[in-house]
Protein backbone atom coordinates (compact mmCIF):
# COMPACT_ATOMS: atom_id res chain seq x y z
CA UNK A 1 0.00 0.00 0.00
CA UNK A 2 2.91 2.80 1.00
CA UNK A 3 4.67 1.60 -2.45
CA UNK A 4 1.06 1.97 -4.96
CA UNK A 5 1.06 5.76 -2.95
CA UNK A 6 4.71 6.41 -2.56
CA UNK A 7 3.96 5.71 -6.78
CA UNK A 8 1.21 8.06 -7.19
CA UNK A 9 2.98 10.68 -5.70
CA UNK A 10 5.92 10.24 -8.04
CA UNK A 11 3.46 10.70 -10.82
CA UNK A 12 1.56 13.23 -9.55
CA UNK A 13 4.80 15.63 -8.90
CA UNK A 14 6.34 14.20 -12.22
CA UNK A 15 3.30 15.99 -14.40
CA UNK A 16 3.16 19.24 -12.07
CA UNK A 17 7.06 19.71 -13.20
CA UNK A 18 6.68 18.94 -16.18
CA UNK A 19 3.87 21.57 -16.81
CA UNK A 20 6.08 23.99 -14.81
CA UNK A 21 8.94 22.51 -16.96
CA UNK A 22 6.51 23.87 -19.94
CA UNK A 23 5.71 27.38 -18.69
CA UNK A 24 2.07 26.04 -17.40
CA UNK A 25 1.29 27.33 -13.24
CA UNK A 26 -0.12 25.11 -11.40
CA UNK A 27 -3.85 26.18 -11.63
CA UNK A 28 -3.67 24.96 -15.58
CA UNK A 29 -2.77 21.51 -14.36
CA UNK A 30 -5.74 21.60 -11.71
CA UNK A 31 -7.97 22.42 -14.48
CA UNK A 32 -6.94 19.76 -16.54
CA UNK A 33 -6.80 17.28 -14.07
CA UNK A 34 -10.37 18.18 -13.17
CA UNK A 35 -11.49 18.08 -16.93
CA UNK A 36 -9.93 14.40 -17.15
CA UNK A 37 -11.74 13.32 -13.65
CA UNK A 38 -15.01 14.94 -14.88
CA UNK A 39 -14.54 13.05 -18.11
CA UNK A 40 -13.76 10.03 -16.59
CA UNK A 41 -16.57 9.96 -14.35
CA UNK A 42 -19.20 10.63 -16.93
CA UNK A 43 -17.39 7.73 -19.04
CA UNK A 44 -17.91 5.47 -15.74
CA UNK A 45 -21.81 6.78 -15.25
CA UNK A 46 -22.66 6.26 -18.39
CA UNK A 47 -21.32 2.48 -18.47
CA UNK A 48 -22.90 1.61 -15.77
CA UNK A 49 -26.55 -0.27 -15.72
CA UNK A 50 -30.09 0.60 -15.56
CA UNK A 51 -30.18 -0.74 -12.19
CA UNK A 52 -27.65 1.32 -10.72
CA UNK A 53 -29.24 4.77 -12.42
CA UNK A 54 -32.64 3.71 -11.37
CA UNK A 55 -31.51 2.86 -7.56
CA UNK A 56 -29.93 6.26 -7.81
CA UNK A 57 -33.33 7.84 -8.95
CA UNK A 58 -35.40 6.39 -6.34
CA UNK A 59 -32.81 8.15 -3.66
CA UNK A 60 -33.24 11.27 -5.33
CA UNK A 61 -36.63 10.84 -5.09
CA UNK A 62 -36.59 9.99 -1.72
CA UNK A 63 -34.66 12.62 -0.75
CA UNK A 64 -36.70 15.10 -2.16
CA UNK A 65 -39.39 13.64 -0.18
CA UNK A 66 -37.31 13.72 2.82
CA UNK A 67 -36.87 17.99 2.13
CA UNK A 68 -40.18 18.16 1.56
CA UNK A 69 -41.22 16.53 4.84
CA UNK A 70 -38.88 18.80 6.65
CA UNK A 71 -40.51 21.72 4.82
CA UNK A 72 -43.95 20.90 5.71
CA UNK A 73 -42.81 19.86 9.72
CA UNK A 74 -41.49 23.54 9.31
CA UNK A 75 -44.29 25.03 7.92
CA UNK A 76 -46.30 23.58 10.81
CA UNK A 77 -44.37 25.04 13.44
CA UNK A 78 -44.38 28.36 11.73
CA UNK A 79 -47.96 28.11 11.96
CA UNK A 80 -48.28 27.64 15.36
CA UNK A 81 -45.47 30.10 15.70
CA UNK A 82 -47.85 32.50 13.87
CA UNK A 83 -51.26 31.46 16.35
CA UNK A 84 -49.00 32.19 19.47
CA UNK A 85 -47.77 35.59 18.02
CA UNK A 86 -51.77 36.12 17.20
CA UNK A 87 -53.05 35.59 21.07
CA UNK A 88 -49.95 37.35 22.49
CA UNK A 89 -51.10 40.69 19.47
CA UNK A 90 -54.69 40.00 20.75
CA UNK A 91 -53.40 40.16 24.74
CA UNK A 92 -51.38 42.65 24.47
CA UNK A 93 -54.35 44.70 22.14
CA UNK A 94 -56.67 44.51 24.70
CA UNK A 95 -54.20 45.65 27.64
CA UNK A 96 -53.88 48.50 25.67
CA UNK A 97 -57.13 49.25 25.10
CA UNK A 98 -58.10 48.74 28.55
CA UNK A 99 -55.09 50.91 29.52
CA UNK A 100 -55.97 53.48 27.37
CA UNK A 101 -59.58 53.93 28.51
CA UNK A 102 -58.11 54.42 32.06
CA UNK A 103 -55.70 56.94 31.30
CA UNK A 104 -58.39 58.52 29.26
CA UNK A 105 -60.89 58.69 32.43
CA UNK A 106 -57.77 59.93 34.71
CA UNK A 107 -56.91 62.92 32.31
CA UNK A 108 -59.39 64.72 34.29
CA UNK A 109 -59.25 63.50 37.74
CA UNK A 110 -55.79 64.52 37.92
CA UNK A 111 -56.13 67.62 35.95
CA UNK A 112 -58.90 68.71 38.86
CA UNK A 113 -57.07 67.89 41.79
CA UNK A 114 -53.80 70.07 39.86
CA UNK A 115 -56.36 72.91 39.36
CA UNK A 116 -57.86 72.93 42.69
CA UNK A 117 -53.92 72.19 44.18
CA UNK A 118 -55.85 68.72 46.14
CA UNK A 119 -52.78 66.50 48.22
CA UNK A 120 -55.77 63.88 47.33
CA UNK A 121 -57.22 62.38 44.59
CA UNK A 122 -60.52 59.93 44.80
CA UNK A 123 -60.26 56.88 42.09
CA UNK A 124 -62.54 54.14 41.97
CA UNK A 125 -63.90 54.53 45.49
CA UNK A 126 -60.17 54.82 46.70
CA UNK A 127 -57.94 57.69 47.88
CA UNK A 128 -54.57 58.35 46.62
CA UNK A 129 -52.21 60.43 47.82
CA UNK A 130 -51.84 63.14 44.45
CA UNK A 131 -47.92 62.04 44.83
CA UNK A 132 -48.73 57.95 44.57
CA UNK A 133 -51.45 58.55 42.21
CA UNK A 134 -49.16 60.55 39.47
CA UNK A 135 -46.34 57.66 40.09
CA UNK A 136 -49.28 54.83 39.23
CA UNK A 137 -50.57 57.23 36.28
CA UNK A 138 -46.41 57.26 34.89
CA UNK A 139 -46.13 53.46 35.50
CA UNK A 140 -49.13 52.78 33.54
CA UNK A 141 -48.21 55.25 31.33
CA UNK A 142 -44.60 53.78 31.02
CA UNK A 143 -46.24 50.01 30.50
CA UNK A 144 -48.94 51.53 27.71
CA UNK A 145 -45.63 52.89 25.73
CA UNK A 146 -43.54 49.73 26.21
CA UNK A 147 -46.43 47.49 25.39
CA UNK A 148 -47.73 49.89 22.29
CA UNK A 149 -43.86 49.44 21.29
CA UNK A 150 -44.19 45.76 21.39
CA UNK A 151 -47.34 45.25 19.97
CA UNK A 152 -45.83 47.24 17.10
CA UNK A 153 -43.20 44.93 16.35
CA UNK A 154 -45.36 41.77 16.51
CA UNK A 155 -48.20 43.24 14.58
CA UNK A 156 -45.04 43.93 12.32
CA UNK A 157 -43.27 40.43 12.66
CA UNK A 158 -46.59 38.51 11.99
CA UNK A 159 -47.16 40.34 8.70
CA UNK A 160 -43.58 39.45 7.90
CA UNK A 161 -44.28 35.95 8.84
CA UNK A 162 -47.44 35.77 7.24
CA UNK A 163 -46.45 36.61 4.10
CA UNK A 164 -43.30 34.30 4.43
CA UNK A 165 -45.74 31.62 5.17
CA UNK A 166 -48.03 32.40 2.01
CA UNK A 167 -44.80 32.15 -0.31
CA UNK A 168 -43.72 29.31 1.55
CA UNK A 169 -47.26 27.38 1.43
CA UNK A 170 -46.79 28.41 -2.91
CA UNK A 171 -43.43 26.79 -2.86
CA UNK A 172 -44.49 23.95 -0.77
CA UNK A 173 -47.55 23.47 -3.10
CA UNK A 174 -45.13 24.28 -6.02
CA UNK A 175 -42.69 21.07 -4.80
CA UNK A 176 -45.60 18.55 -4.14
CA UNK A 177 -46.67 19.01 -7.59
CA UNK A 178 -43.07 18.76 -8.81
CA UNK A 179 -42.43 15.75 -6.92
CA UNK A 180 -45.79 14.06 -7.87
CA UNK A 181 -45.40 14.88 -11.79
CA UNK A 182 -41.51 13.78 -11.41
CA UNK A 183 -42.91 10.12 -10.18
CA UNK A 184 -45.45 10.17 -12.45
CA UNK A 185 -43.27 11.07 -15.18
CA UNK A 186 -40.55 8.29 -13.90
CA UNK A 187 -43.44 5.71 -13.44
CA UNK A 188 -44.49 6.18 -17.30
CA UNK A 189 -41.04 5.90 -18.69
CA UNK A 190 -40.57 2.86 -16.62
CA UNK A 191 -43.50 1.25 -18.21
CA UNK A 192 -42.75 2.57 -21.29
CA UNK A 193 -39.05 1.21 -21.01
CA UNK A 194 -40.76 -2.22 -20.10
CA UNK A 195 -42.97 -1.97 -23.30
CA UNK A 196 -39.89 -1.32 -25.23
CA UNK A 197 -37.73 -4.15 -23.75
CA UNK A 198 -40.55 -6.81 -24.24
CA UNK A 199 -41.32 -5.24 -28.21
CA UNK A 200 -37.40 -5.65 -28.60
CA UNK A 201 -37.42 -9.10 -27.58
CA UNK A 202 -40.85 -9.99 -29.58
CA UNK A 203 -39.06 -8.36 -32.40
CA UNK A 204 -35.66 -10.52 -31.61
CA UNK A 205 -37.76 -13.41 -31.52
CA UNK A 206 -39.48 -12.45 -34.80
CA UNK A 207 -36.73 -11.80 -36.36
CA UNK A 208 -34.45 -15.23 -35.17
CA UNK A 209 -37.66 -16.95 -36.32
CA UNK A 210 -37.44 -15.46 -39.64
CA UNK A 211 -33.53 -15.52 -40.35
CA UNK A 212 -34.19 -19.43 -38.99
CA UNK A 213 -36.71 -19.91 -41.45
CA UNK A 214 -35.18 -18.10 -44.71
CA UNK A 215 -32.09 -20.58 -43.52
CA UNK A 216 -34.48 -23.91 -43.45
CA UNK A 217 -35.75 -22.47 -46.84
CA UNK A 218 -32.44 -22.57 -48.26
CA UNK A 219 -31.16 -25.23 -47.07
CA UNK A 220 -34.21 -26.96 -48.24
CA UNK A 221 -33.89 -25.77 -51.74
CA UNK A 222 -30.23 -26.65 -51.94
CA UNK A 223 -31.52 -29.89 -51.20
CA UNK A 224 -34.02 -30.08 -53.45
CA UNK A 225 -31.55 -28.22 -56.25
CA UNK A 226 -29.03 -30.94 -55.63
CA UNK A 227 -30.95 -33.81 -55.59
CA UNK A 228 -32.84 -32.84 -58.97
CA UNK A 229 -29.20 -32.54 -60.37
CA UNK A 230 -28.17 -35.89 -59.15
CA UNK A 231 -31.87 -37.59 -61.11
CA UNK A 232 -30.64 -35.48 -64.08
CA UNK A 233 -27.36 -36.76 -63.80
CA UNK A 234 -28.50 -40.44 -63.41
CA UNK A 235 -30.88 -40.30 -65.83
CA UNK A 236 -28.42 -39.46 -68.40
CA UNK A 237 -25.85 -41.45 -67.58
CA UNK A 238 -28.65 -44.48 -67.82
CA UNK A 239 -29.79 -42.66 -71.14
CA UNK A 240 -25.67 -42.79 -72.73
CA UNK A 241 -25.41 -46.10 -71.21
CA UNK A 242 -28.36 -47.52 -73.05
CA UNK A 243 -27.62 -45.64 -76.58
CA UNK A 244 -23.19 -47.63 -76.26
CA UNK A 245 -24.90 -50.63 -75.00
CA UNK A 246 -24.39 -53.78 -77.51
CA UNK A 247 -27.32 -55.36 -79.68
CA UNK A 248 -27.59 -58.16 -77.28
CA UNK A 249 -28.14 -56.14 -74.16
CA UNK A 250 -30.52 -53.97 -75.78
CA UNK A 251 -33.94 -55.08 -74.92
CA UNK A 252 -36.69 -54.28 -77.43
CA UNK A 253 -39.68 -51.96 -76.10
CA UNK A 254 -42.27 -54.03 -78.61
CA UNK A 255 -43.19 -57.65 -78.07
CA UNK A 256 -45.00 -57.61 -81.35
CA UNK A 257 -42.01 -56.26 -83.26
CA UNK A 258 -39.26 -58.82 -81.87
CA UNK A 259 -41.60 -61.32 -82.38
CA UNK A 260 -41.90 -60.04 -86.44
CA UNK A 261 -38.46 -59.68 -86.43
CA UNK A 262 -37.56 -62.81 -84.99
CA UNK A 263 -40.09 -64.56 -88.14
CA UNK A 264 -38.09 -62.80 -90.70
CA UNK A 265 -35.20 -63.79 -89.51
CA UNK A 266 -36.20 -67.59 -89.56
CA UNK A 267 -37.91 -67.29 -92.85
CA UNK A 268 -35.15 -65.54 -94.58
CA UNK A 269 -32.21 -68.84 -92.77
CA UNK A 270 -35.21 -71.03 -94.50
CA UNK A 271 -35.12 -69.64 -97.69
CA UNK A 272 -31.60 -69.45 -98.21
CA UNK A 273 -30.93 -73.05 -97.34
CA UNK A 274 -30.89 -75.57 -99.99
CA UNK A 275 -31.75 -78.63 -98.20
CA UNK A 276 -34.98 -77.49 -97.33
CA UNK A 277 -37.53 -79.50 -99.62
CA UNK A 278 -41.58 -79.80 -99.43
CA UNK A 279 -43.85 -82.77 -99.72
CA UNK A 280 -46.33 -82.71 -103.10
CA UNK A 281 -49.22 -83.17 -100.86
CA UNK A 282 -48.01 -79.54 -99.16
CA UNK A 283 -48.23 -77.90 -102.43
CA UNK A 284 -51.99 -77.91 -103.09
CA UNK A 285 -52.97 -77.16 -98.98
CA UNK A 286 -50.42 -74.10 -99.54
CA UNK A 287 -52.73 -73.00 -103.15
CA UNK A 288 -56.24 -73.99 -101.22
CA UNK A 289 -55.56 -72.03 -98.60
CA UNK A 290 -55.52 -68.87 -101.32
CA UNK A 291 -59.18 -70.00 -101.76
CA UNK A 292 -60.09 -70.71 -98.31
CA UNK A 293 -61.69 -67.44 -96.32
CA UNK A 294 -59.89 -67.97 -93.37
CA UNK A 295 -61.85 -66.47 -90.18
CA UNK A 296 -58.80 -66.69 -87.92
CA UNK A 297 -55.33 -67.11 -88.14
CA UNK A 298 -52.86 -68.52 -85.65
CA UNK A 299 -49.18 -67.42 -85.52
CA UNK A 300 -47.05 -69.87 -83.38
CA UNK A 301 -43.71 -67.97 -82.37
CA UNK A 302 -41.20 -71.20 -81.49
CA UNK A 303 -38.29 -69.83 -79.38
CA UNK A 304 -34.49 -70.84 -79.47
CA UNK A 305 -35.37 -75.00 -79.17
CA UNK A 306 -37.35 -74.57 -82.33
CA UNK A 307 -35.21 -73.23 -84.30
CA UNK A 308 -32.98 -76.45 -82.69
CA UNK A 309 -35.68 -79.01 -84.08
CA UNK A 310 -35.89 -77.01 -87.32
CA UNK A 311 -32.13 -77.02 -88.09
CA UNK A 312 -32.36 -80.67 -87.33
Amino acid sequence: MRRKLTALGVVVGGLISLFVAAGRGYHEWKGFSRATAEKVVEDVTESLPEEIHDKKLNHELTQVKAELIDRQVAMNLSKRQREQLQGEIATLTGNAERRQRLLAEAYPVLKAAIDGQQSRVKWANQEFALADFQKELDELLAMQDRETRQLDIKRTGLDRLEKSAIEGEQALAEMKRGLEQTEQEVAVLRSRREQSETESQTLDLVASATANRETVASSLNRGVERLKTNVDKLEARNEARRGTASISERQSSNQISRAFNRLESLKAIHDATPAATTTPEAKPAANDTKSIEASKVVIEIQGSNAKKSDSR
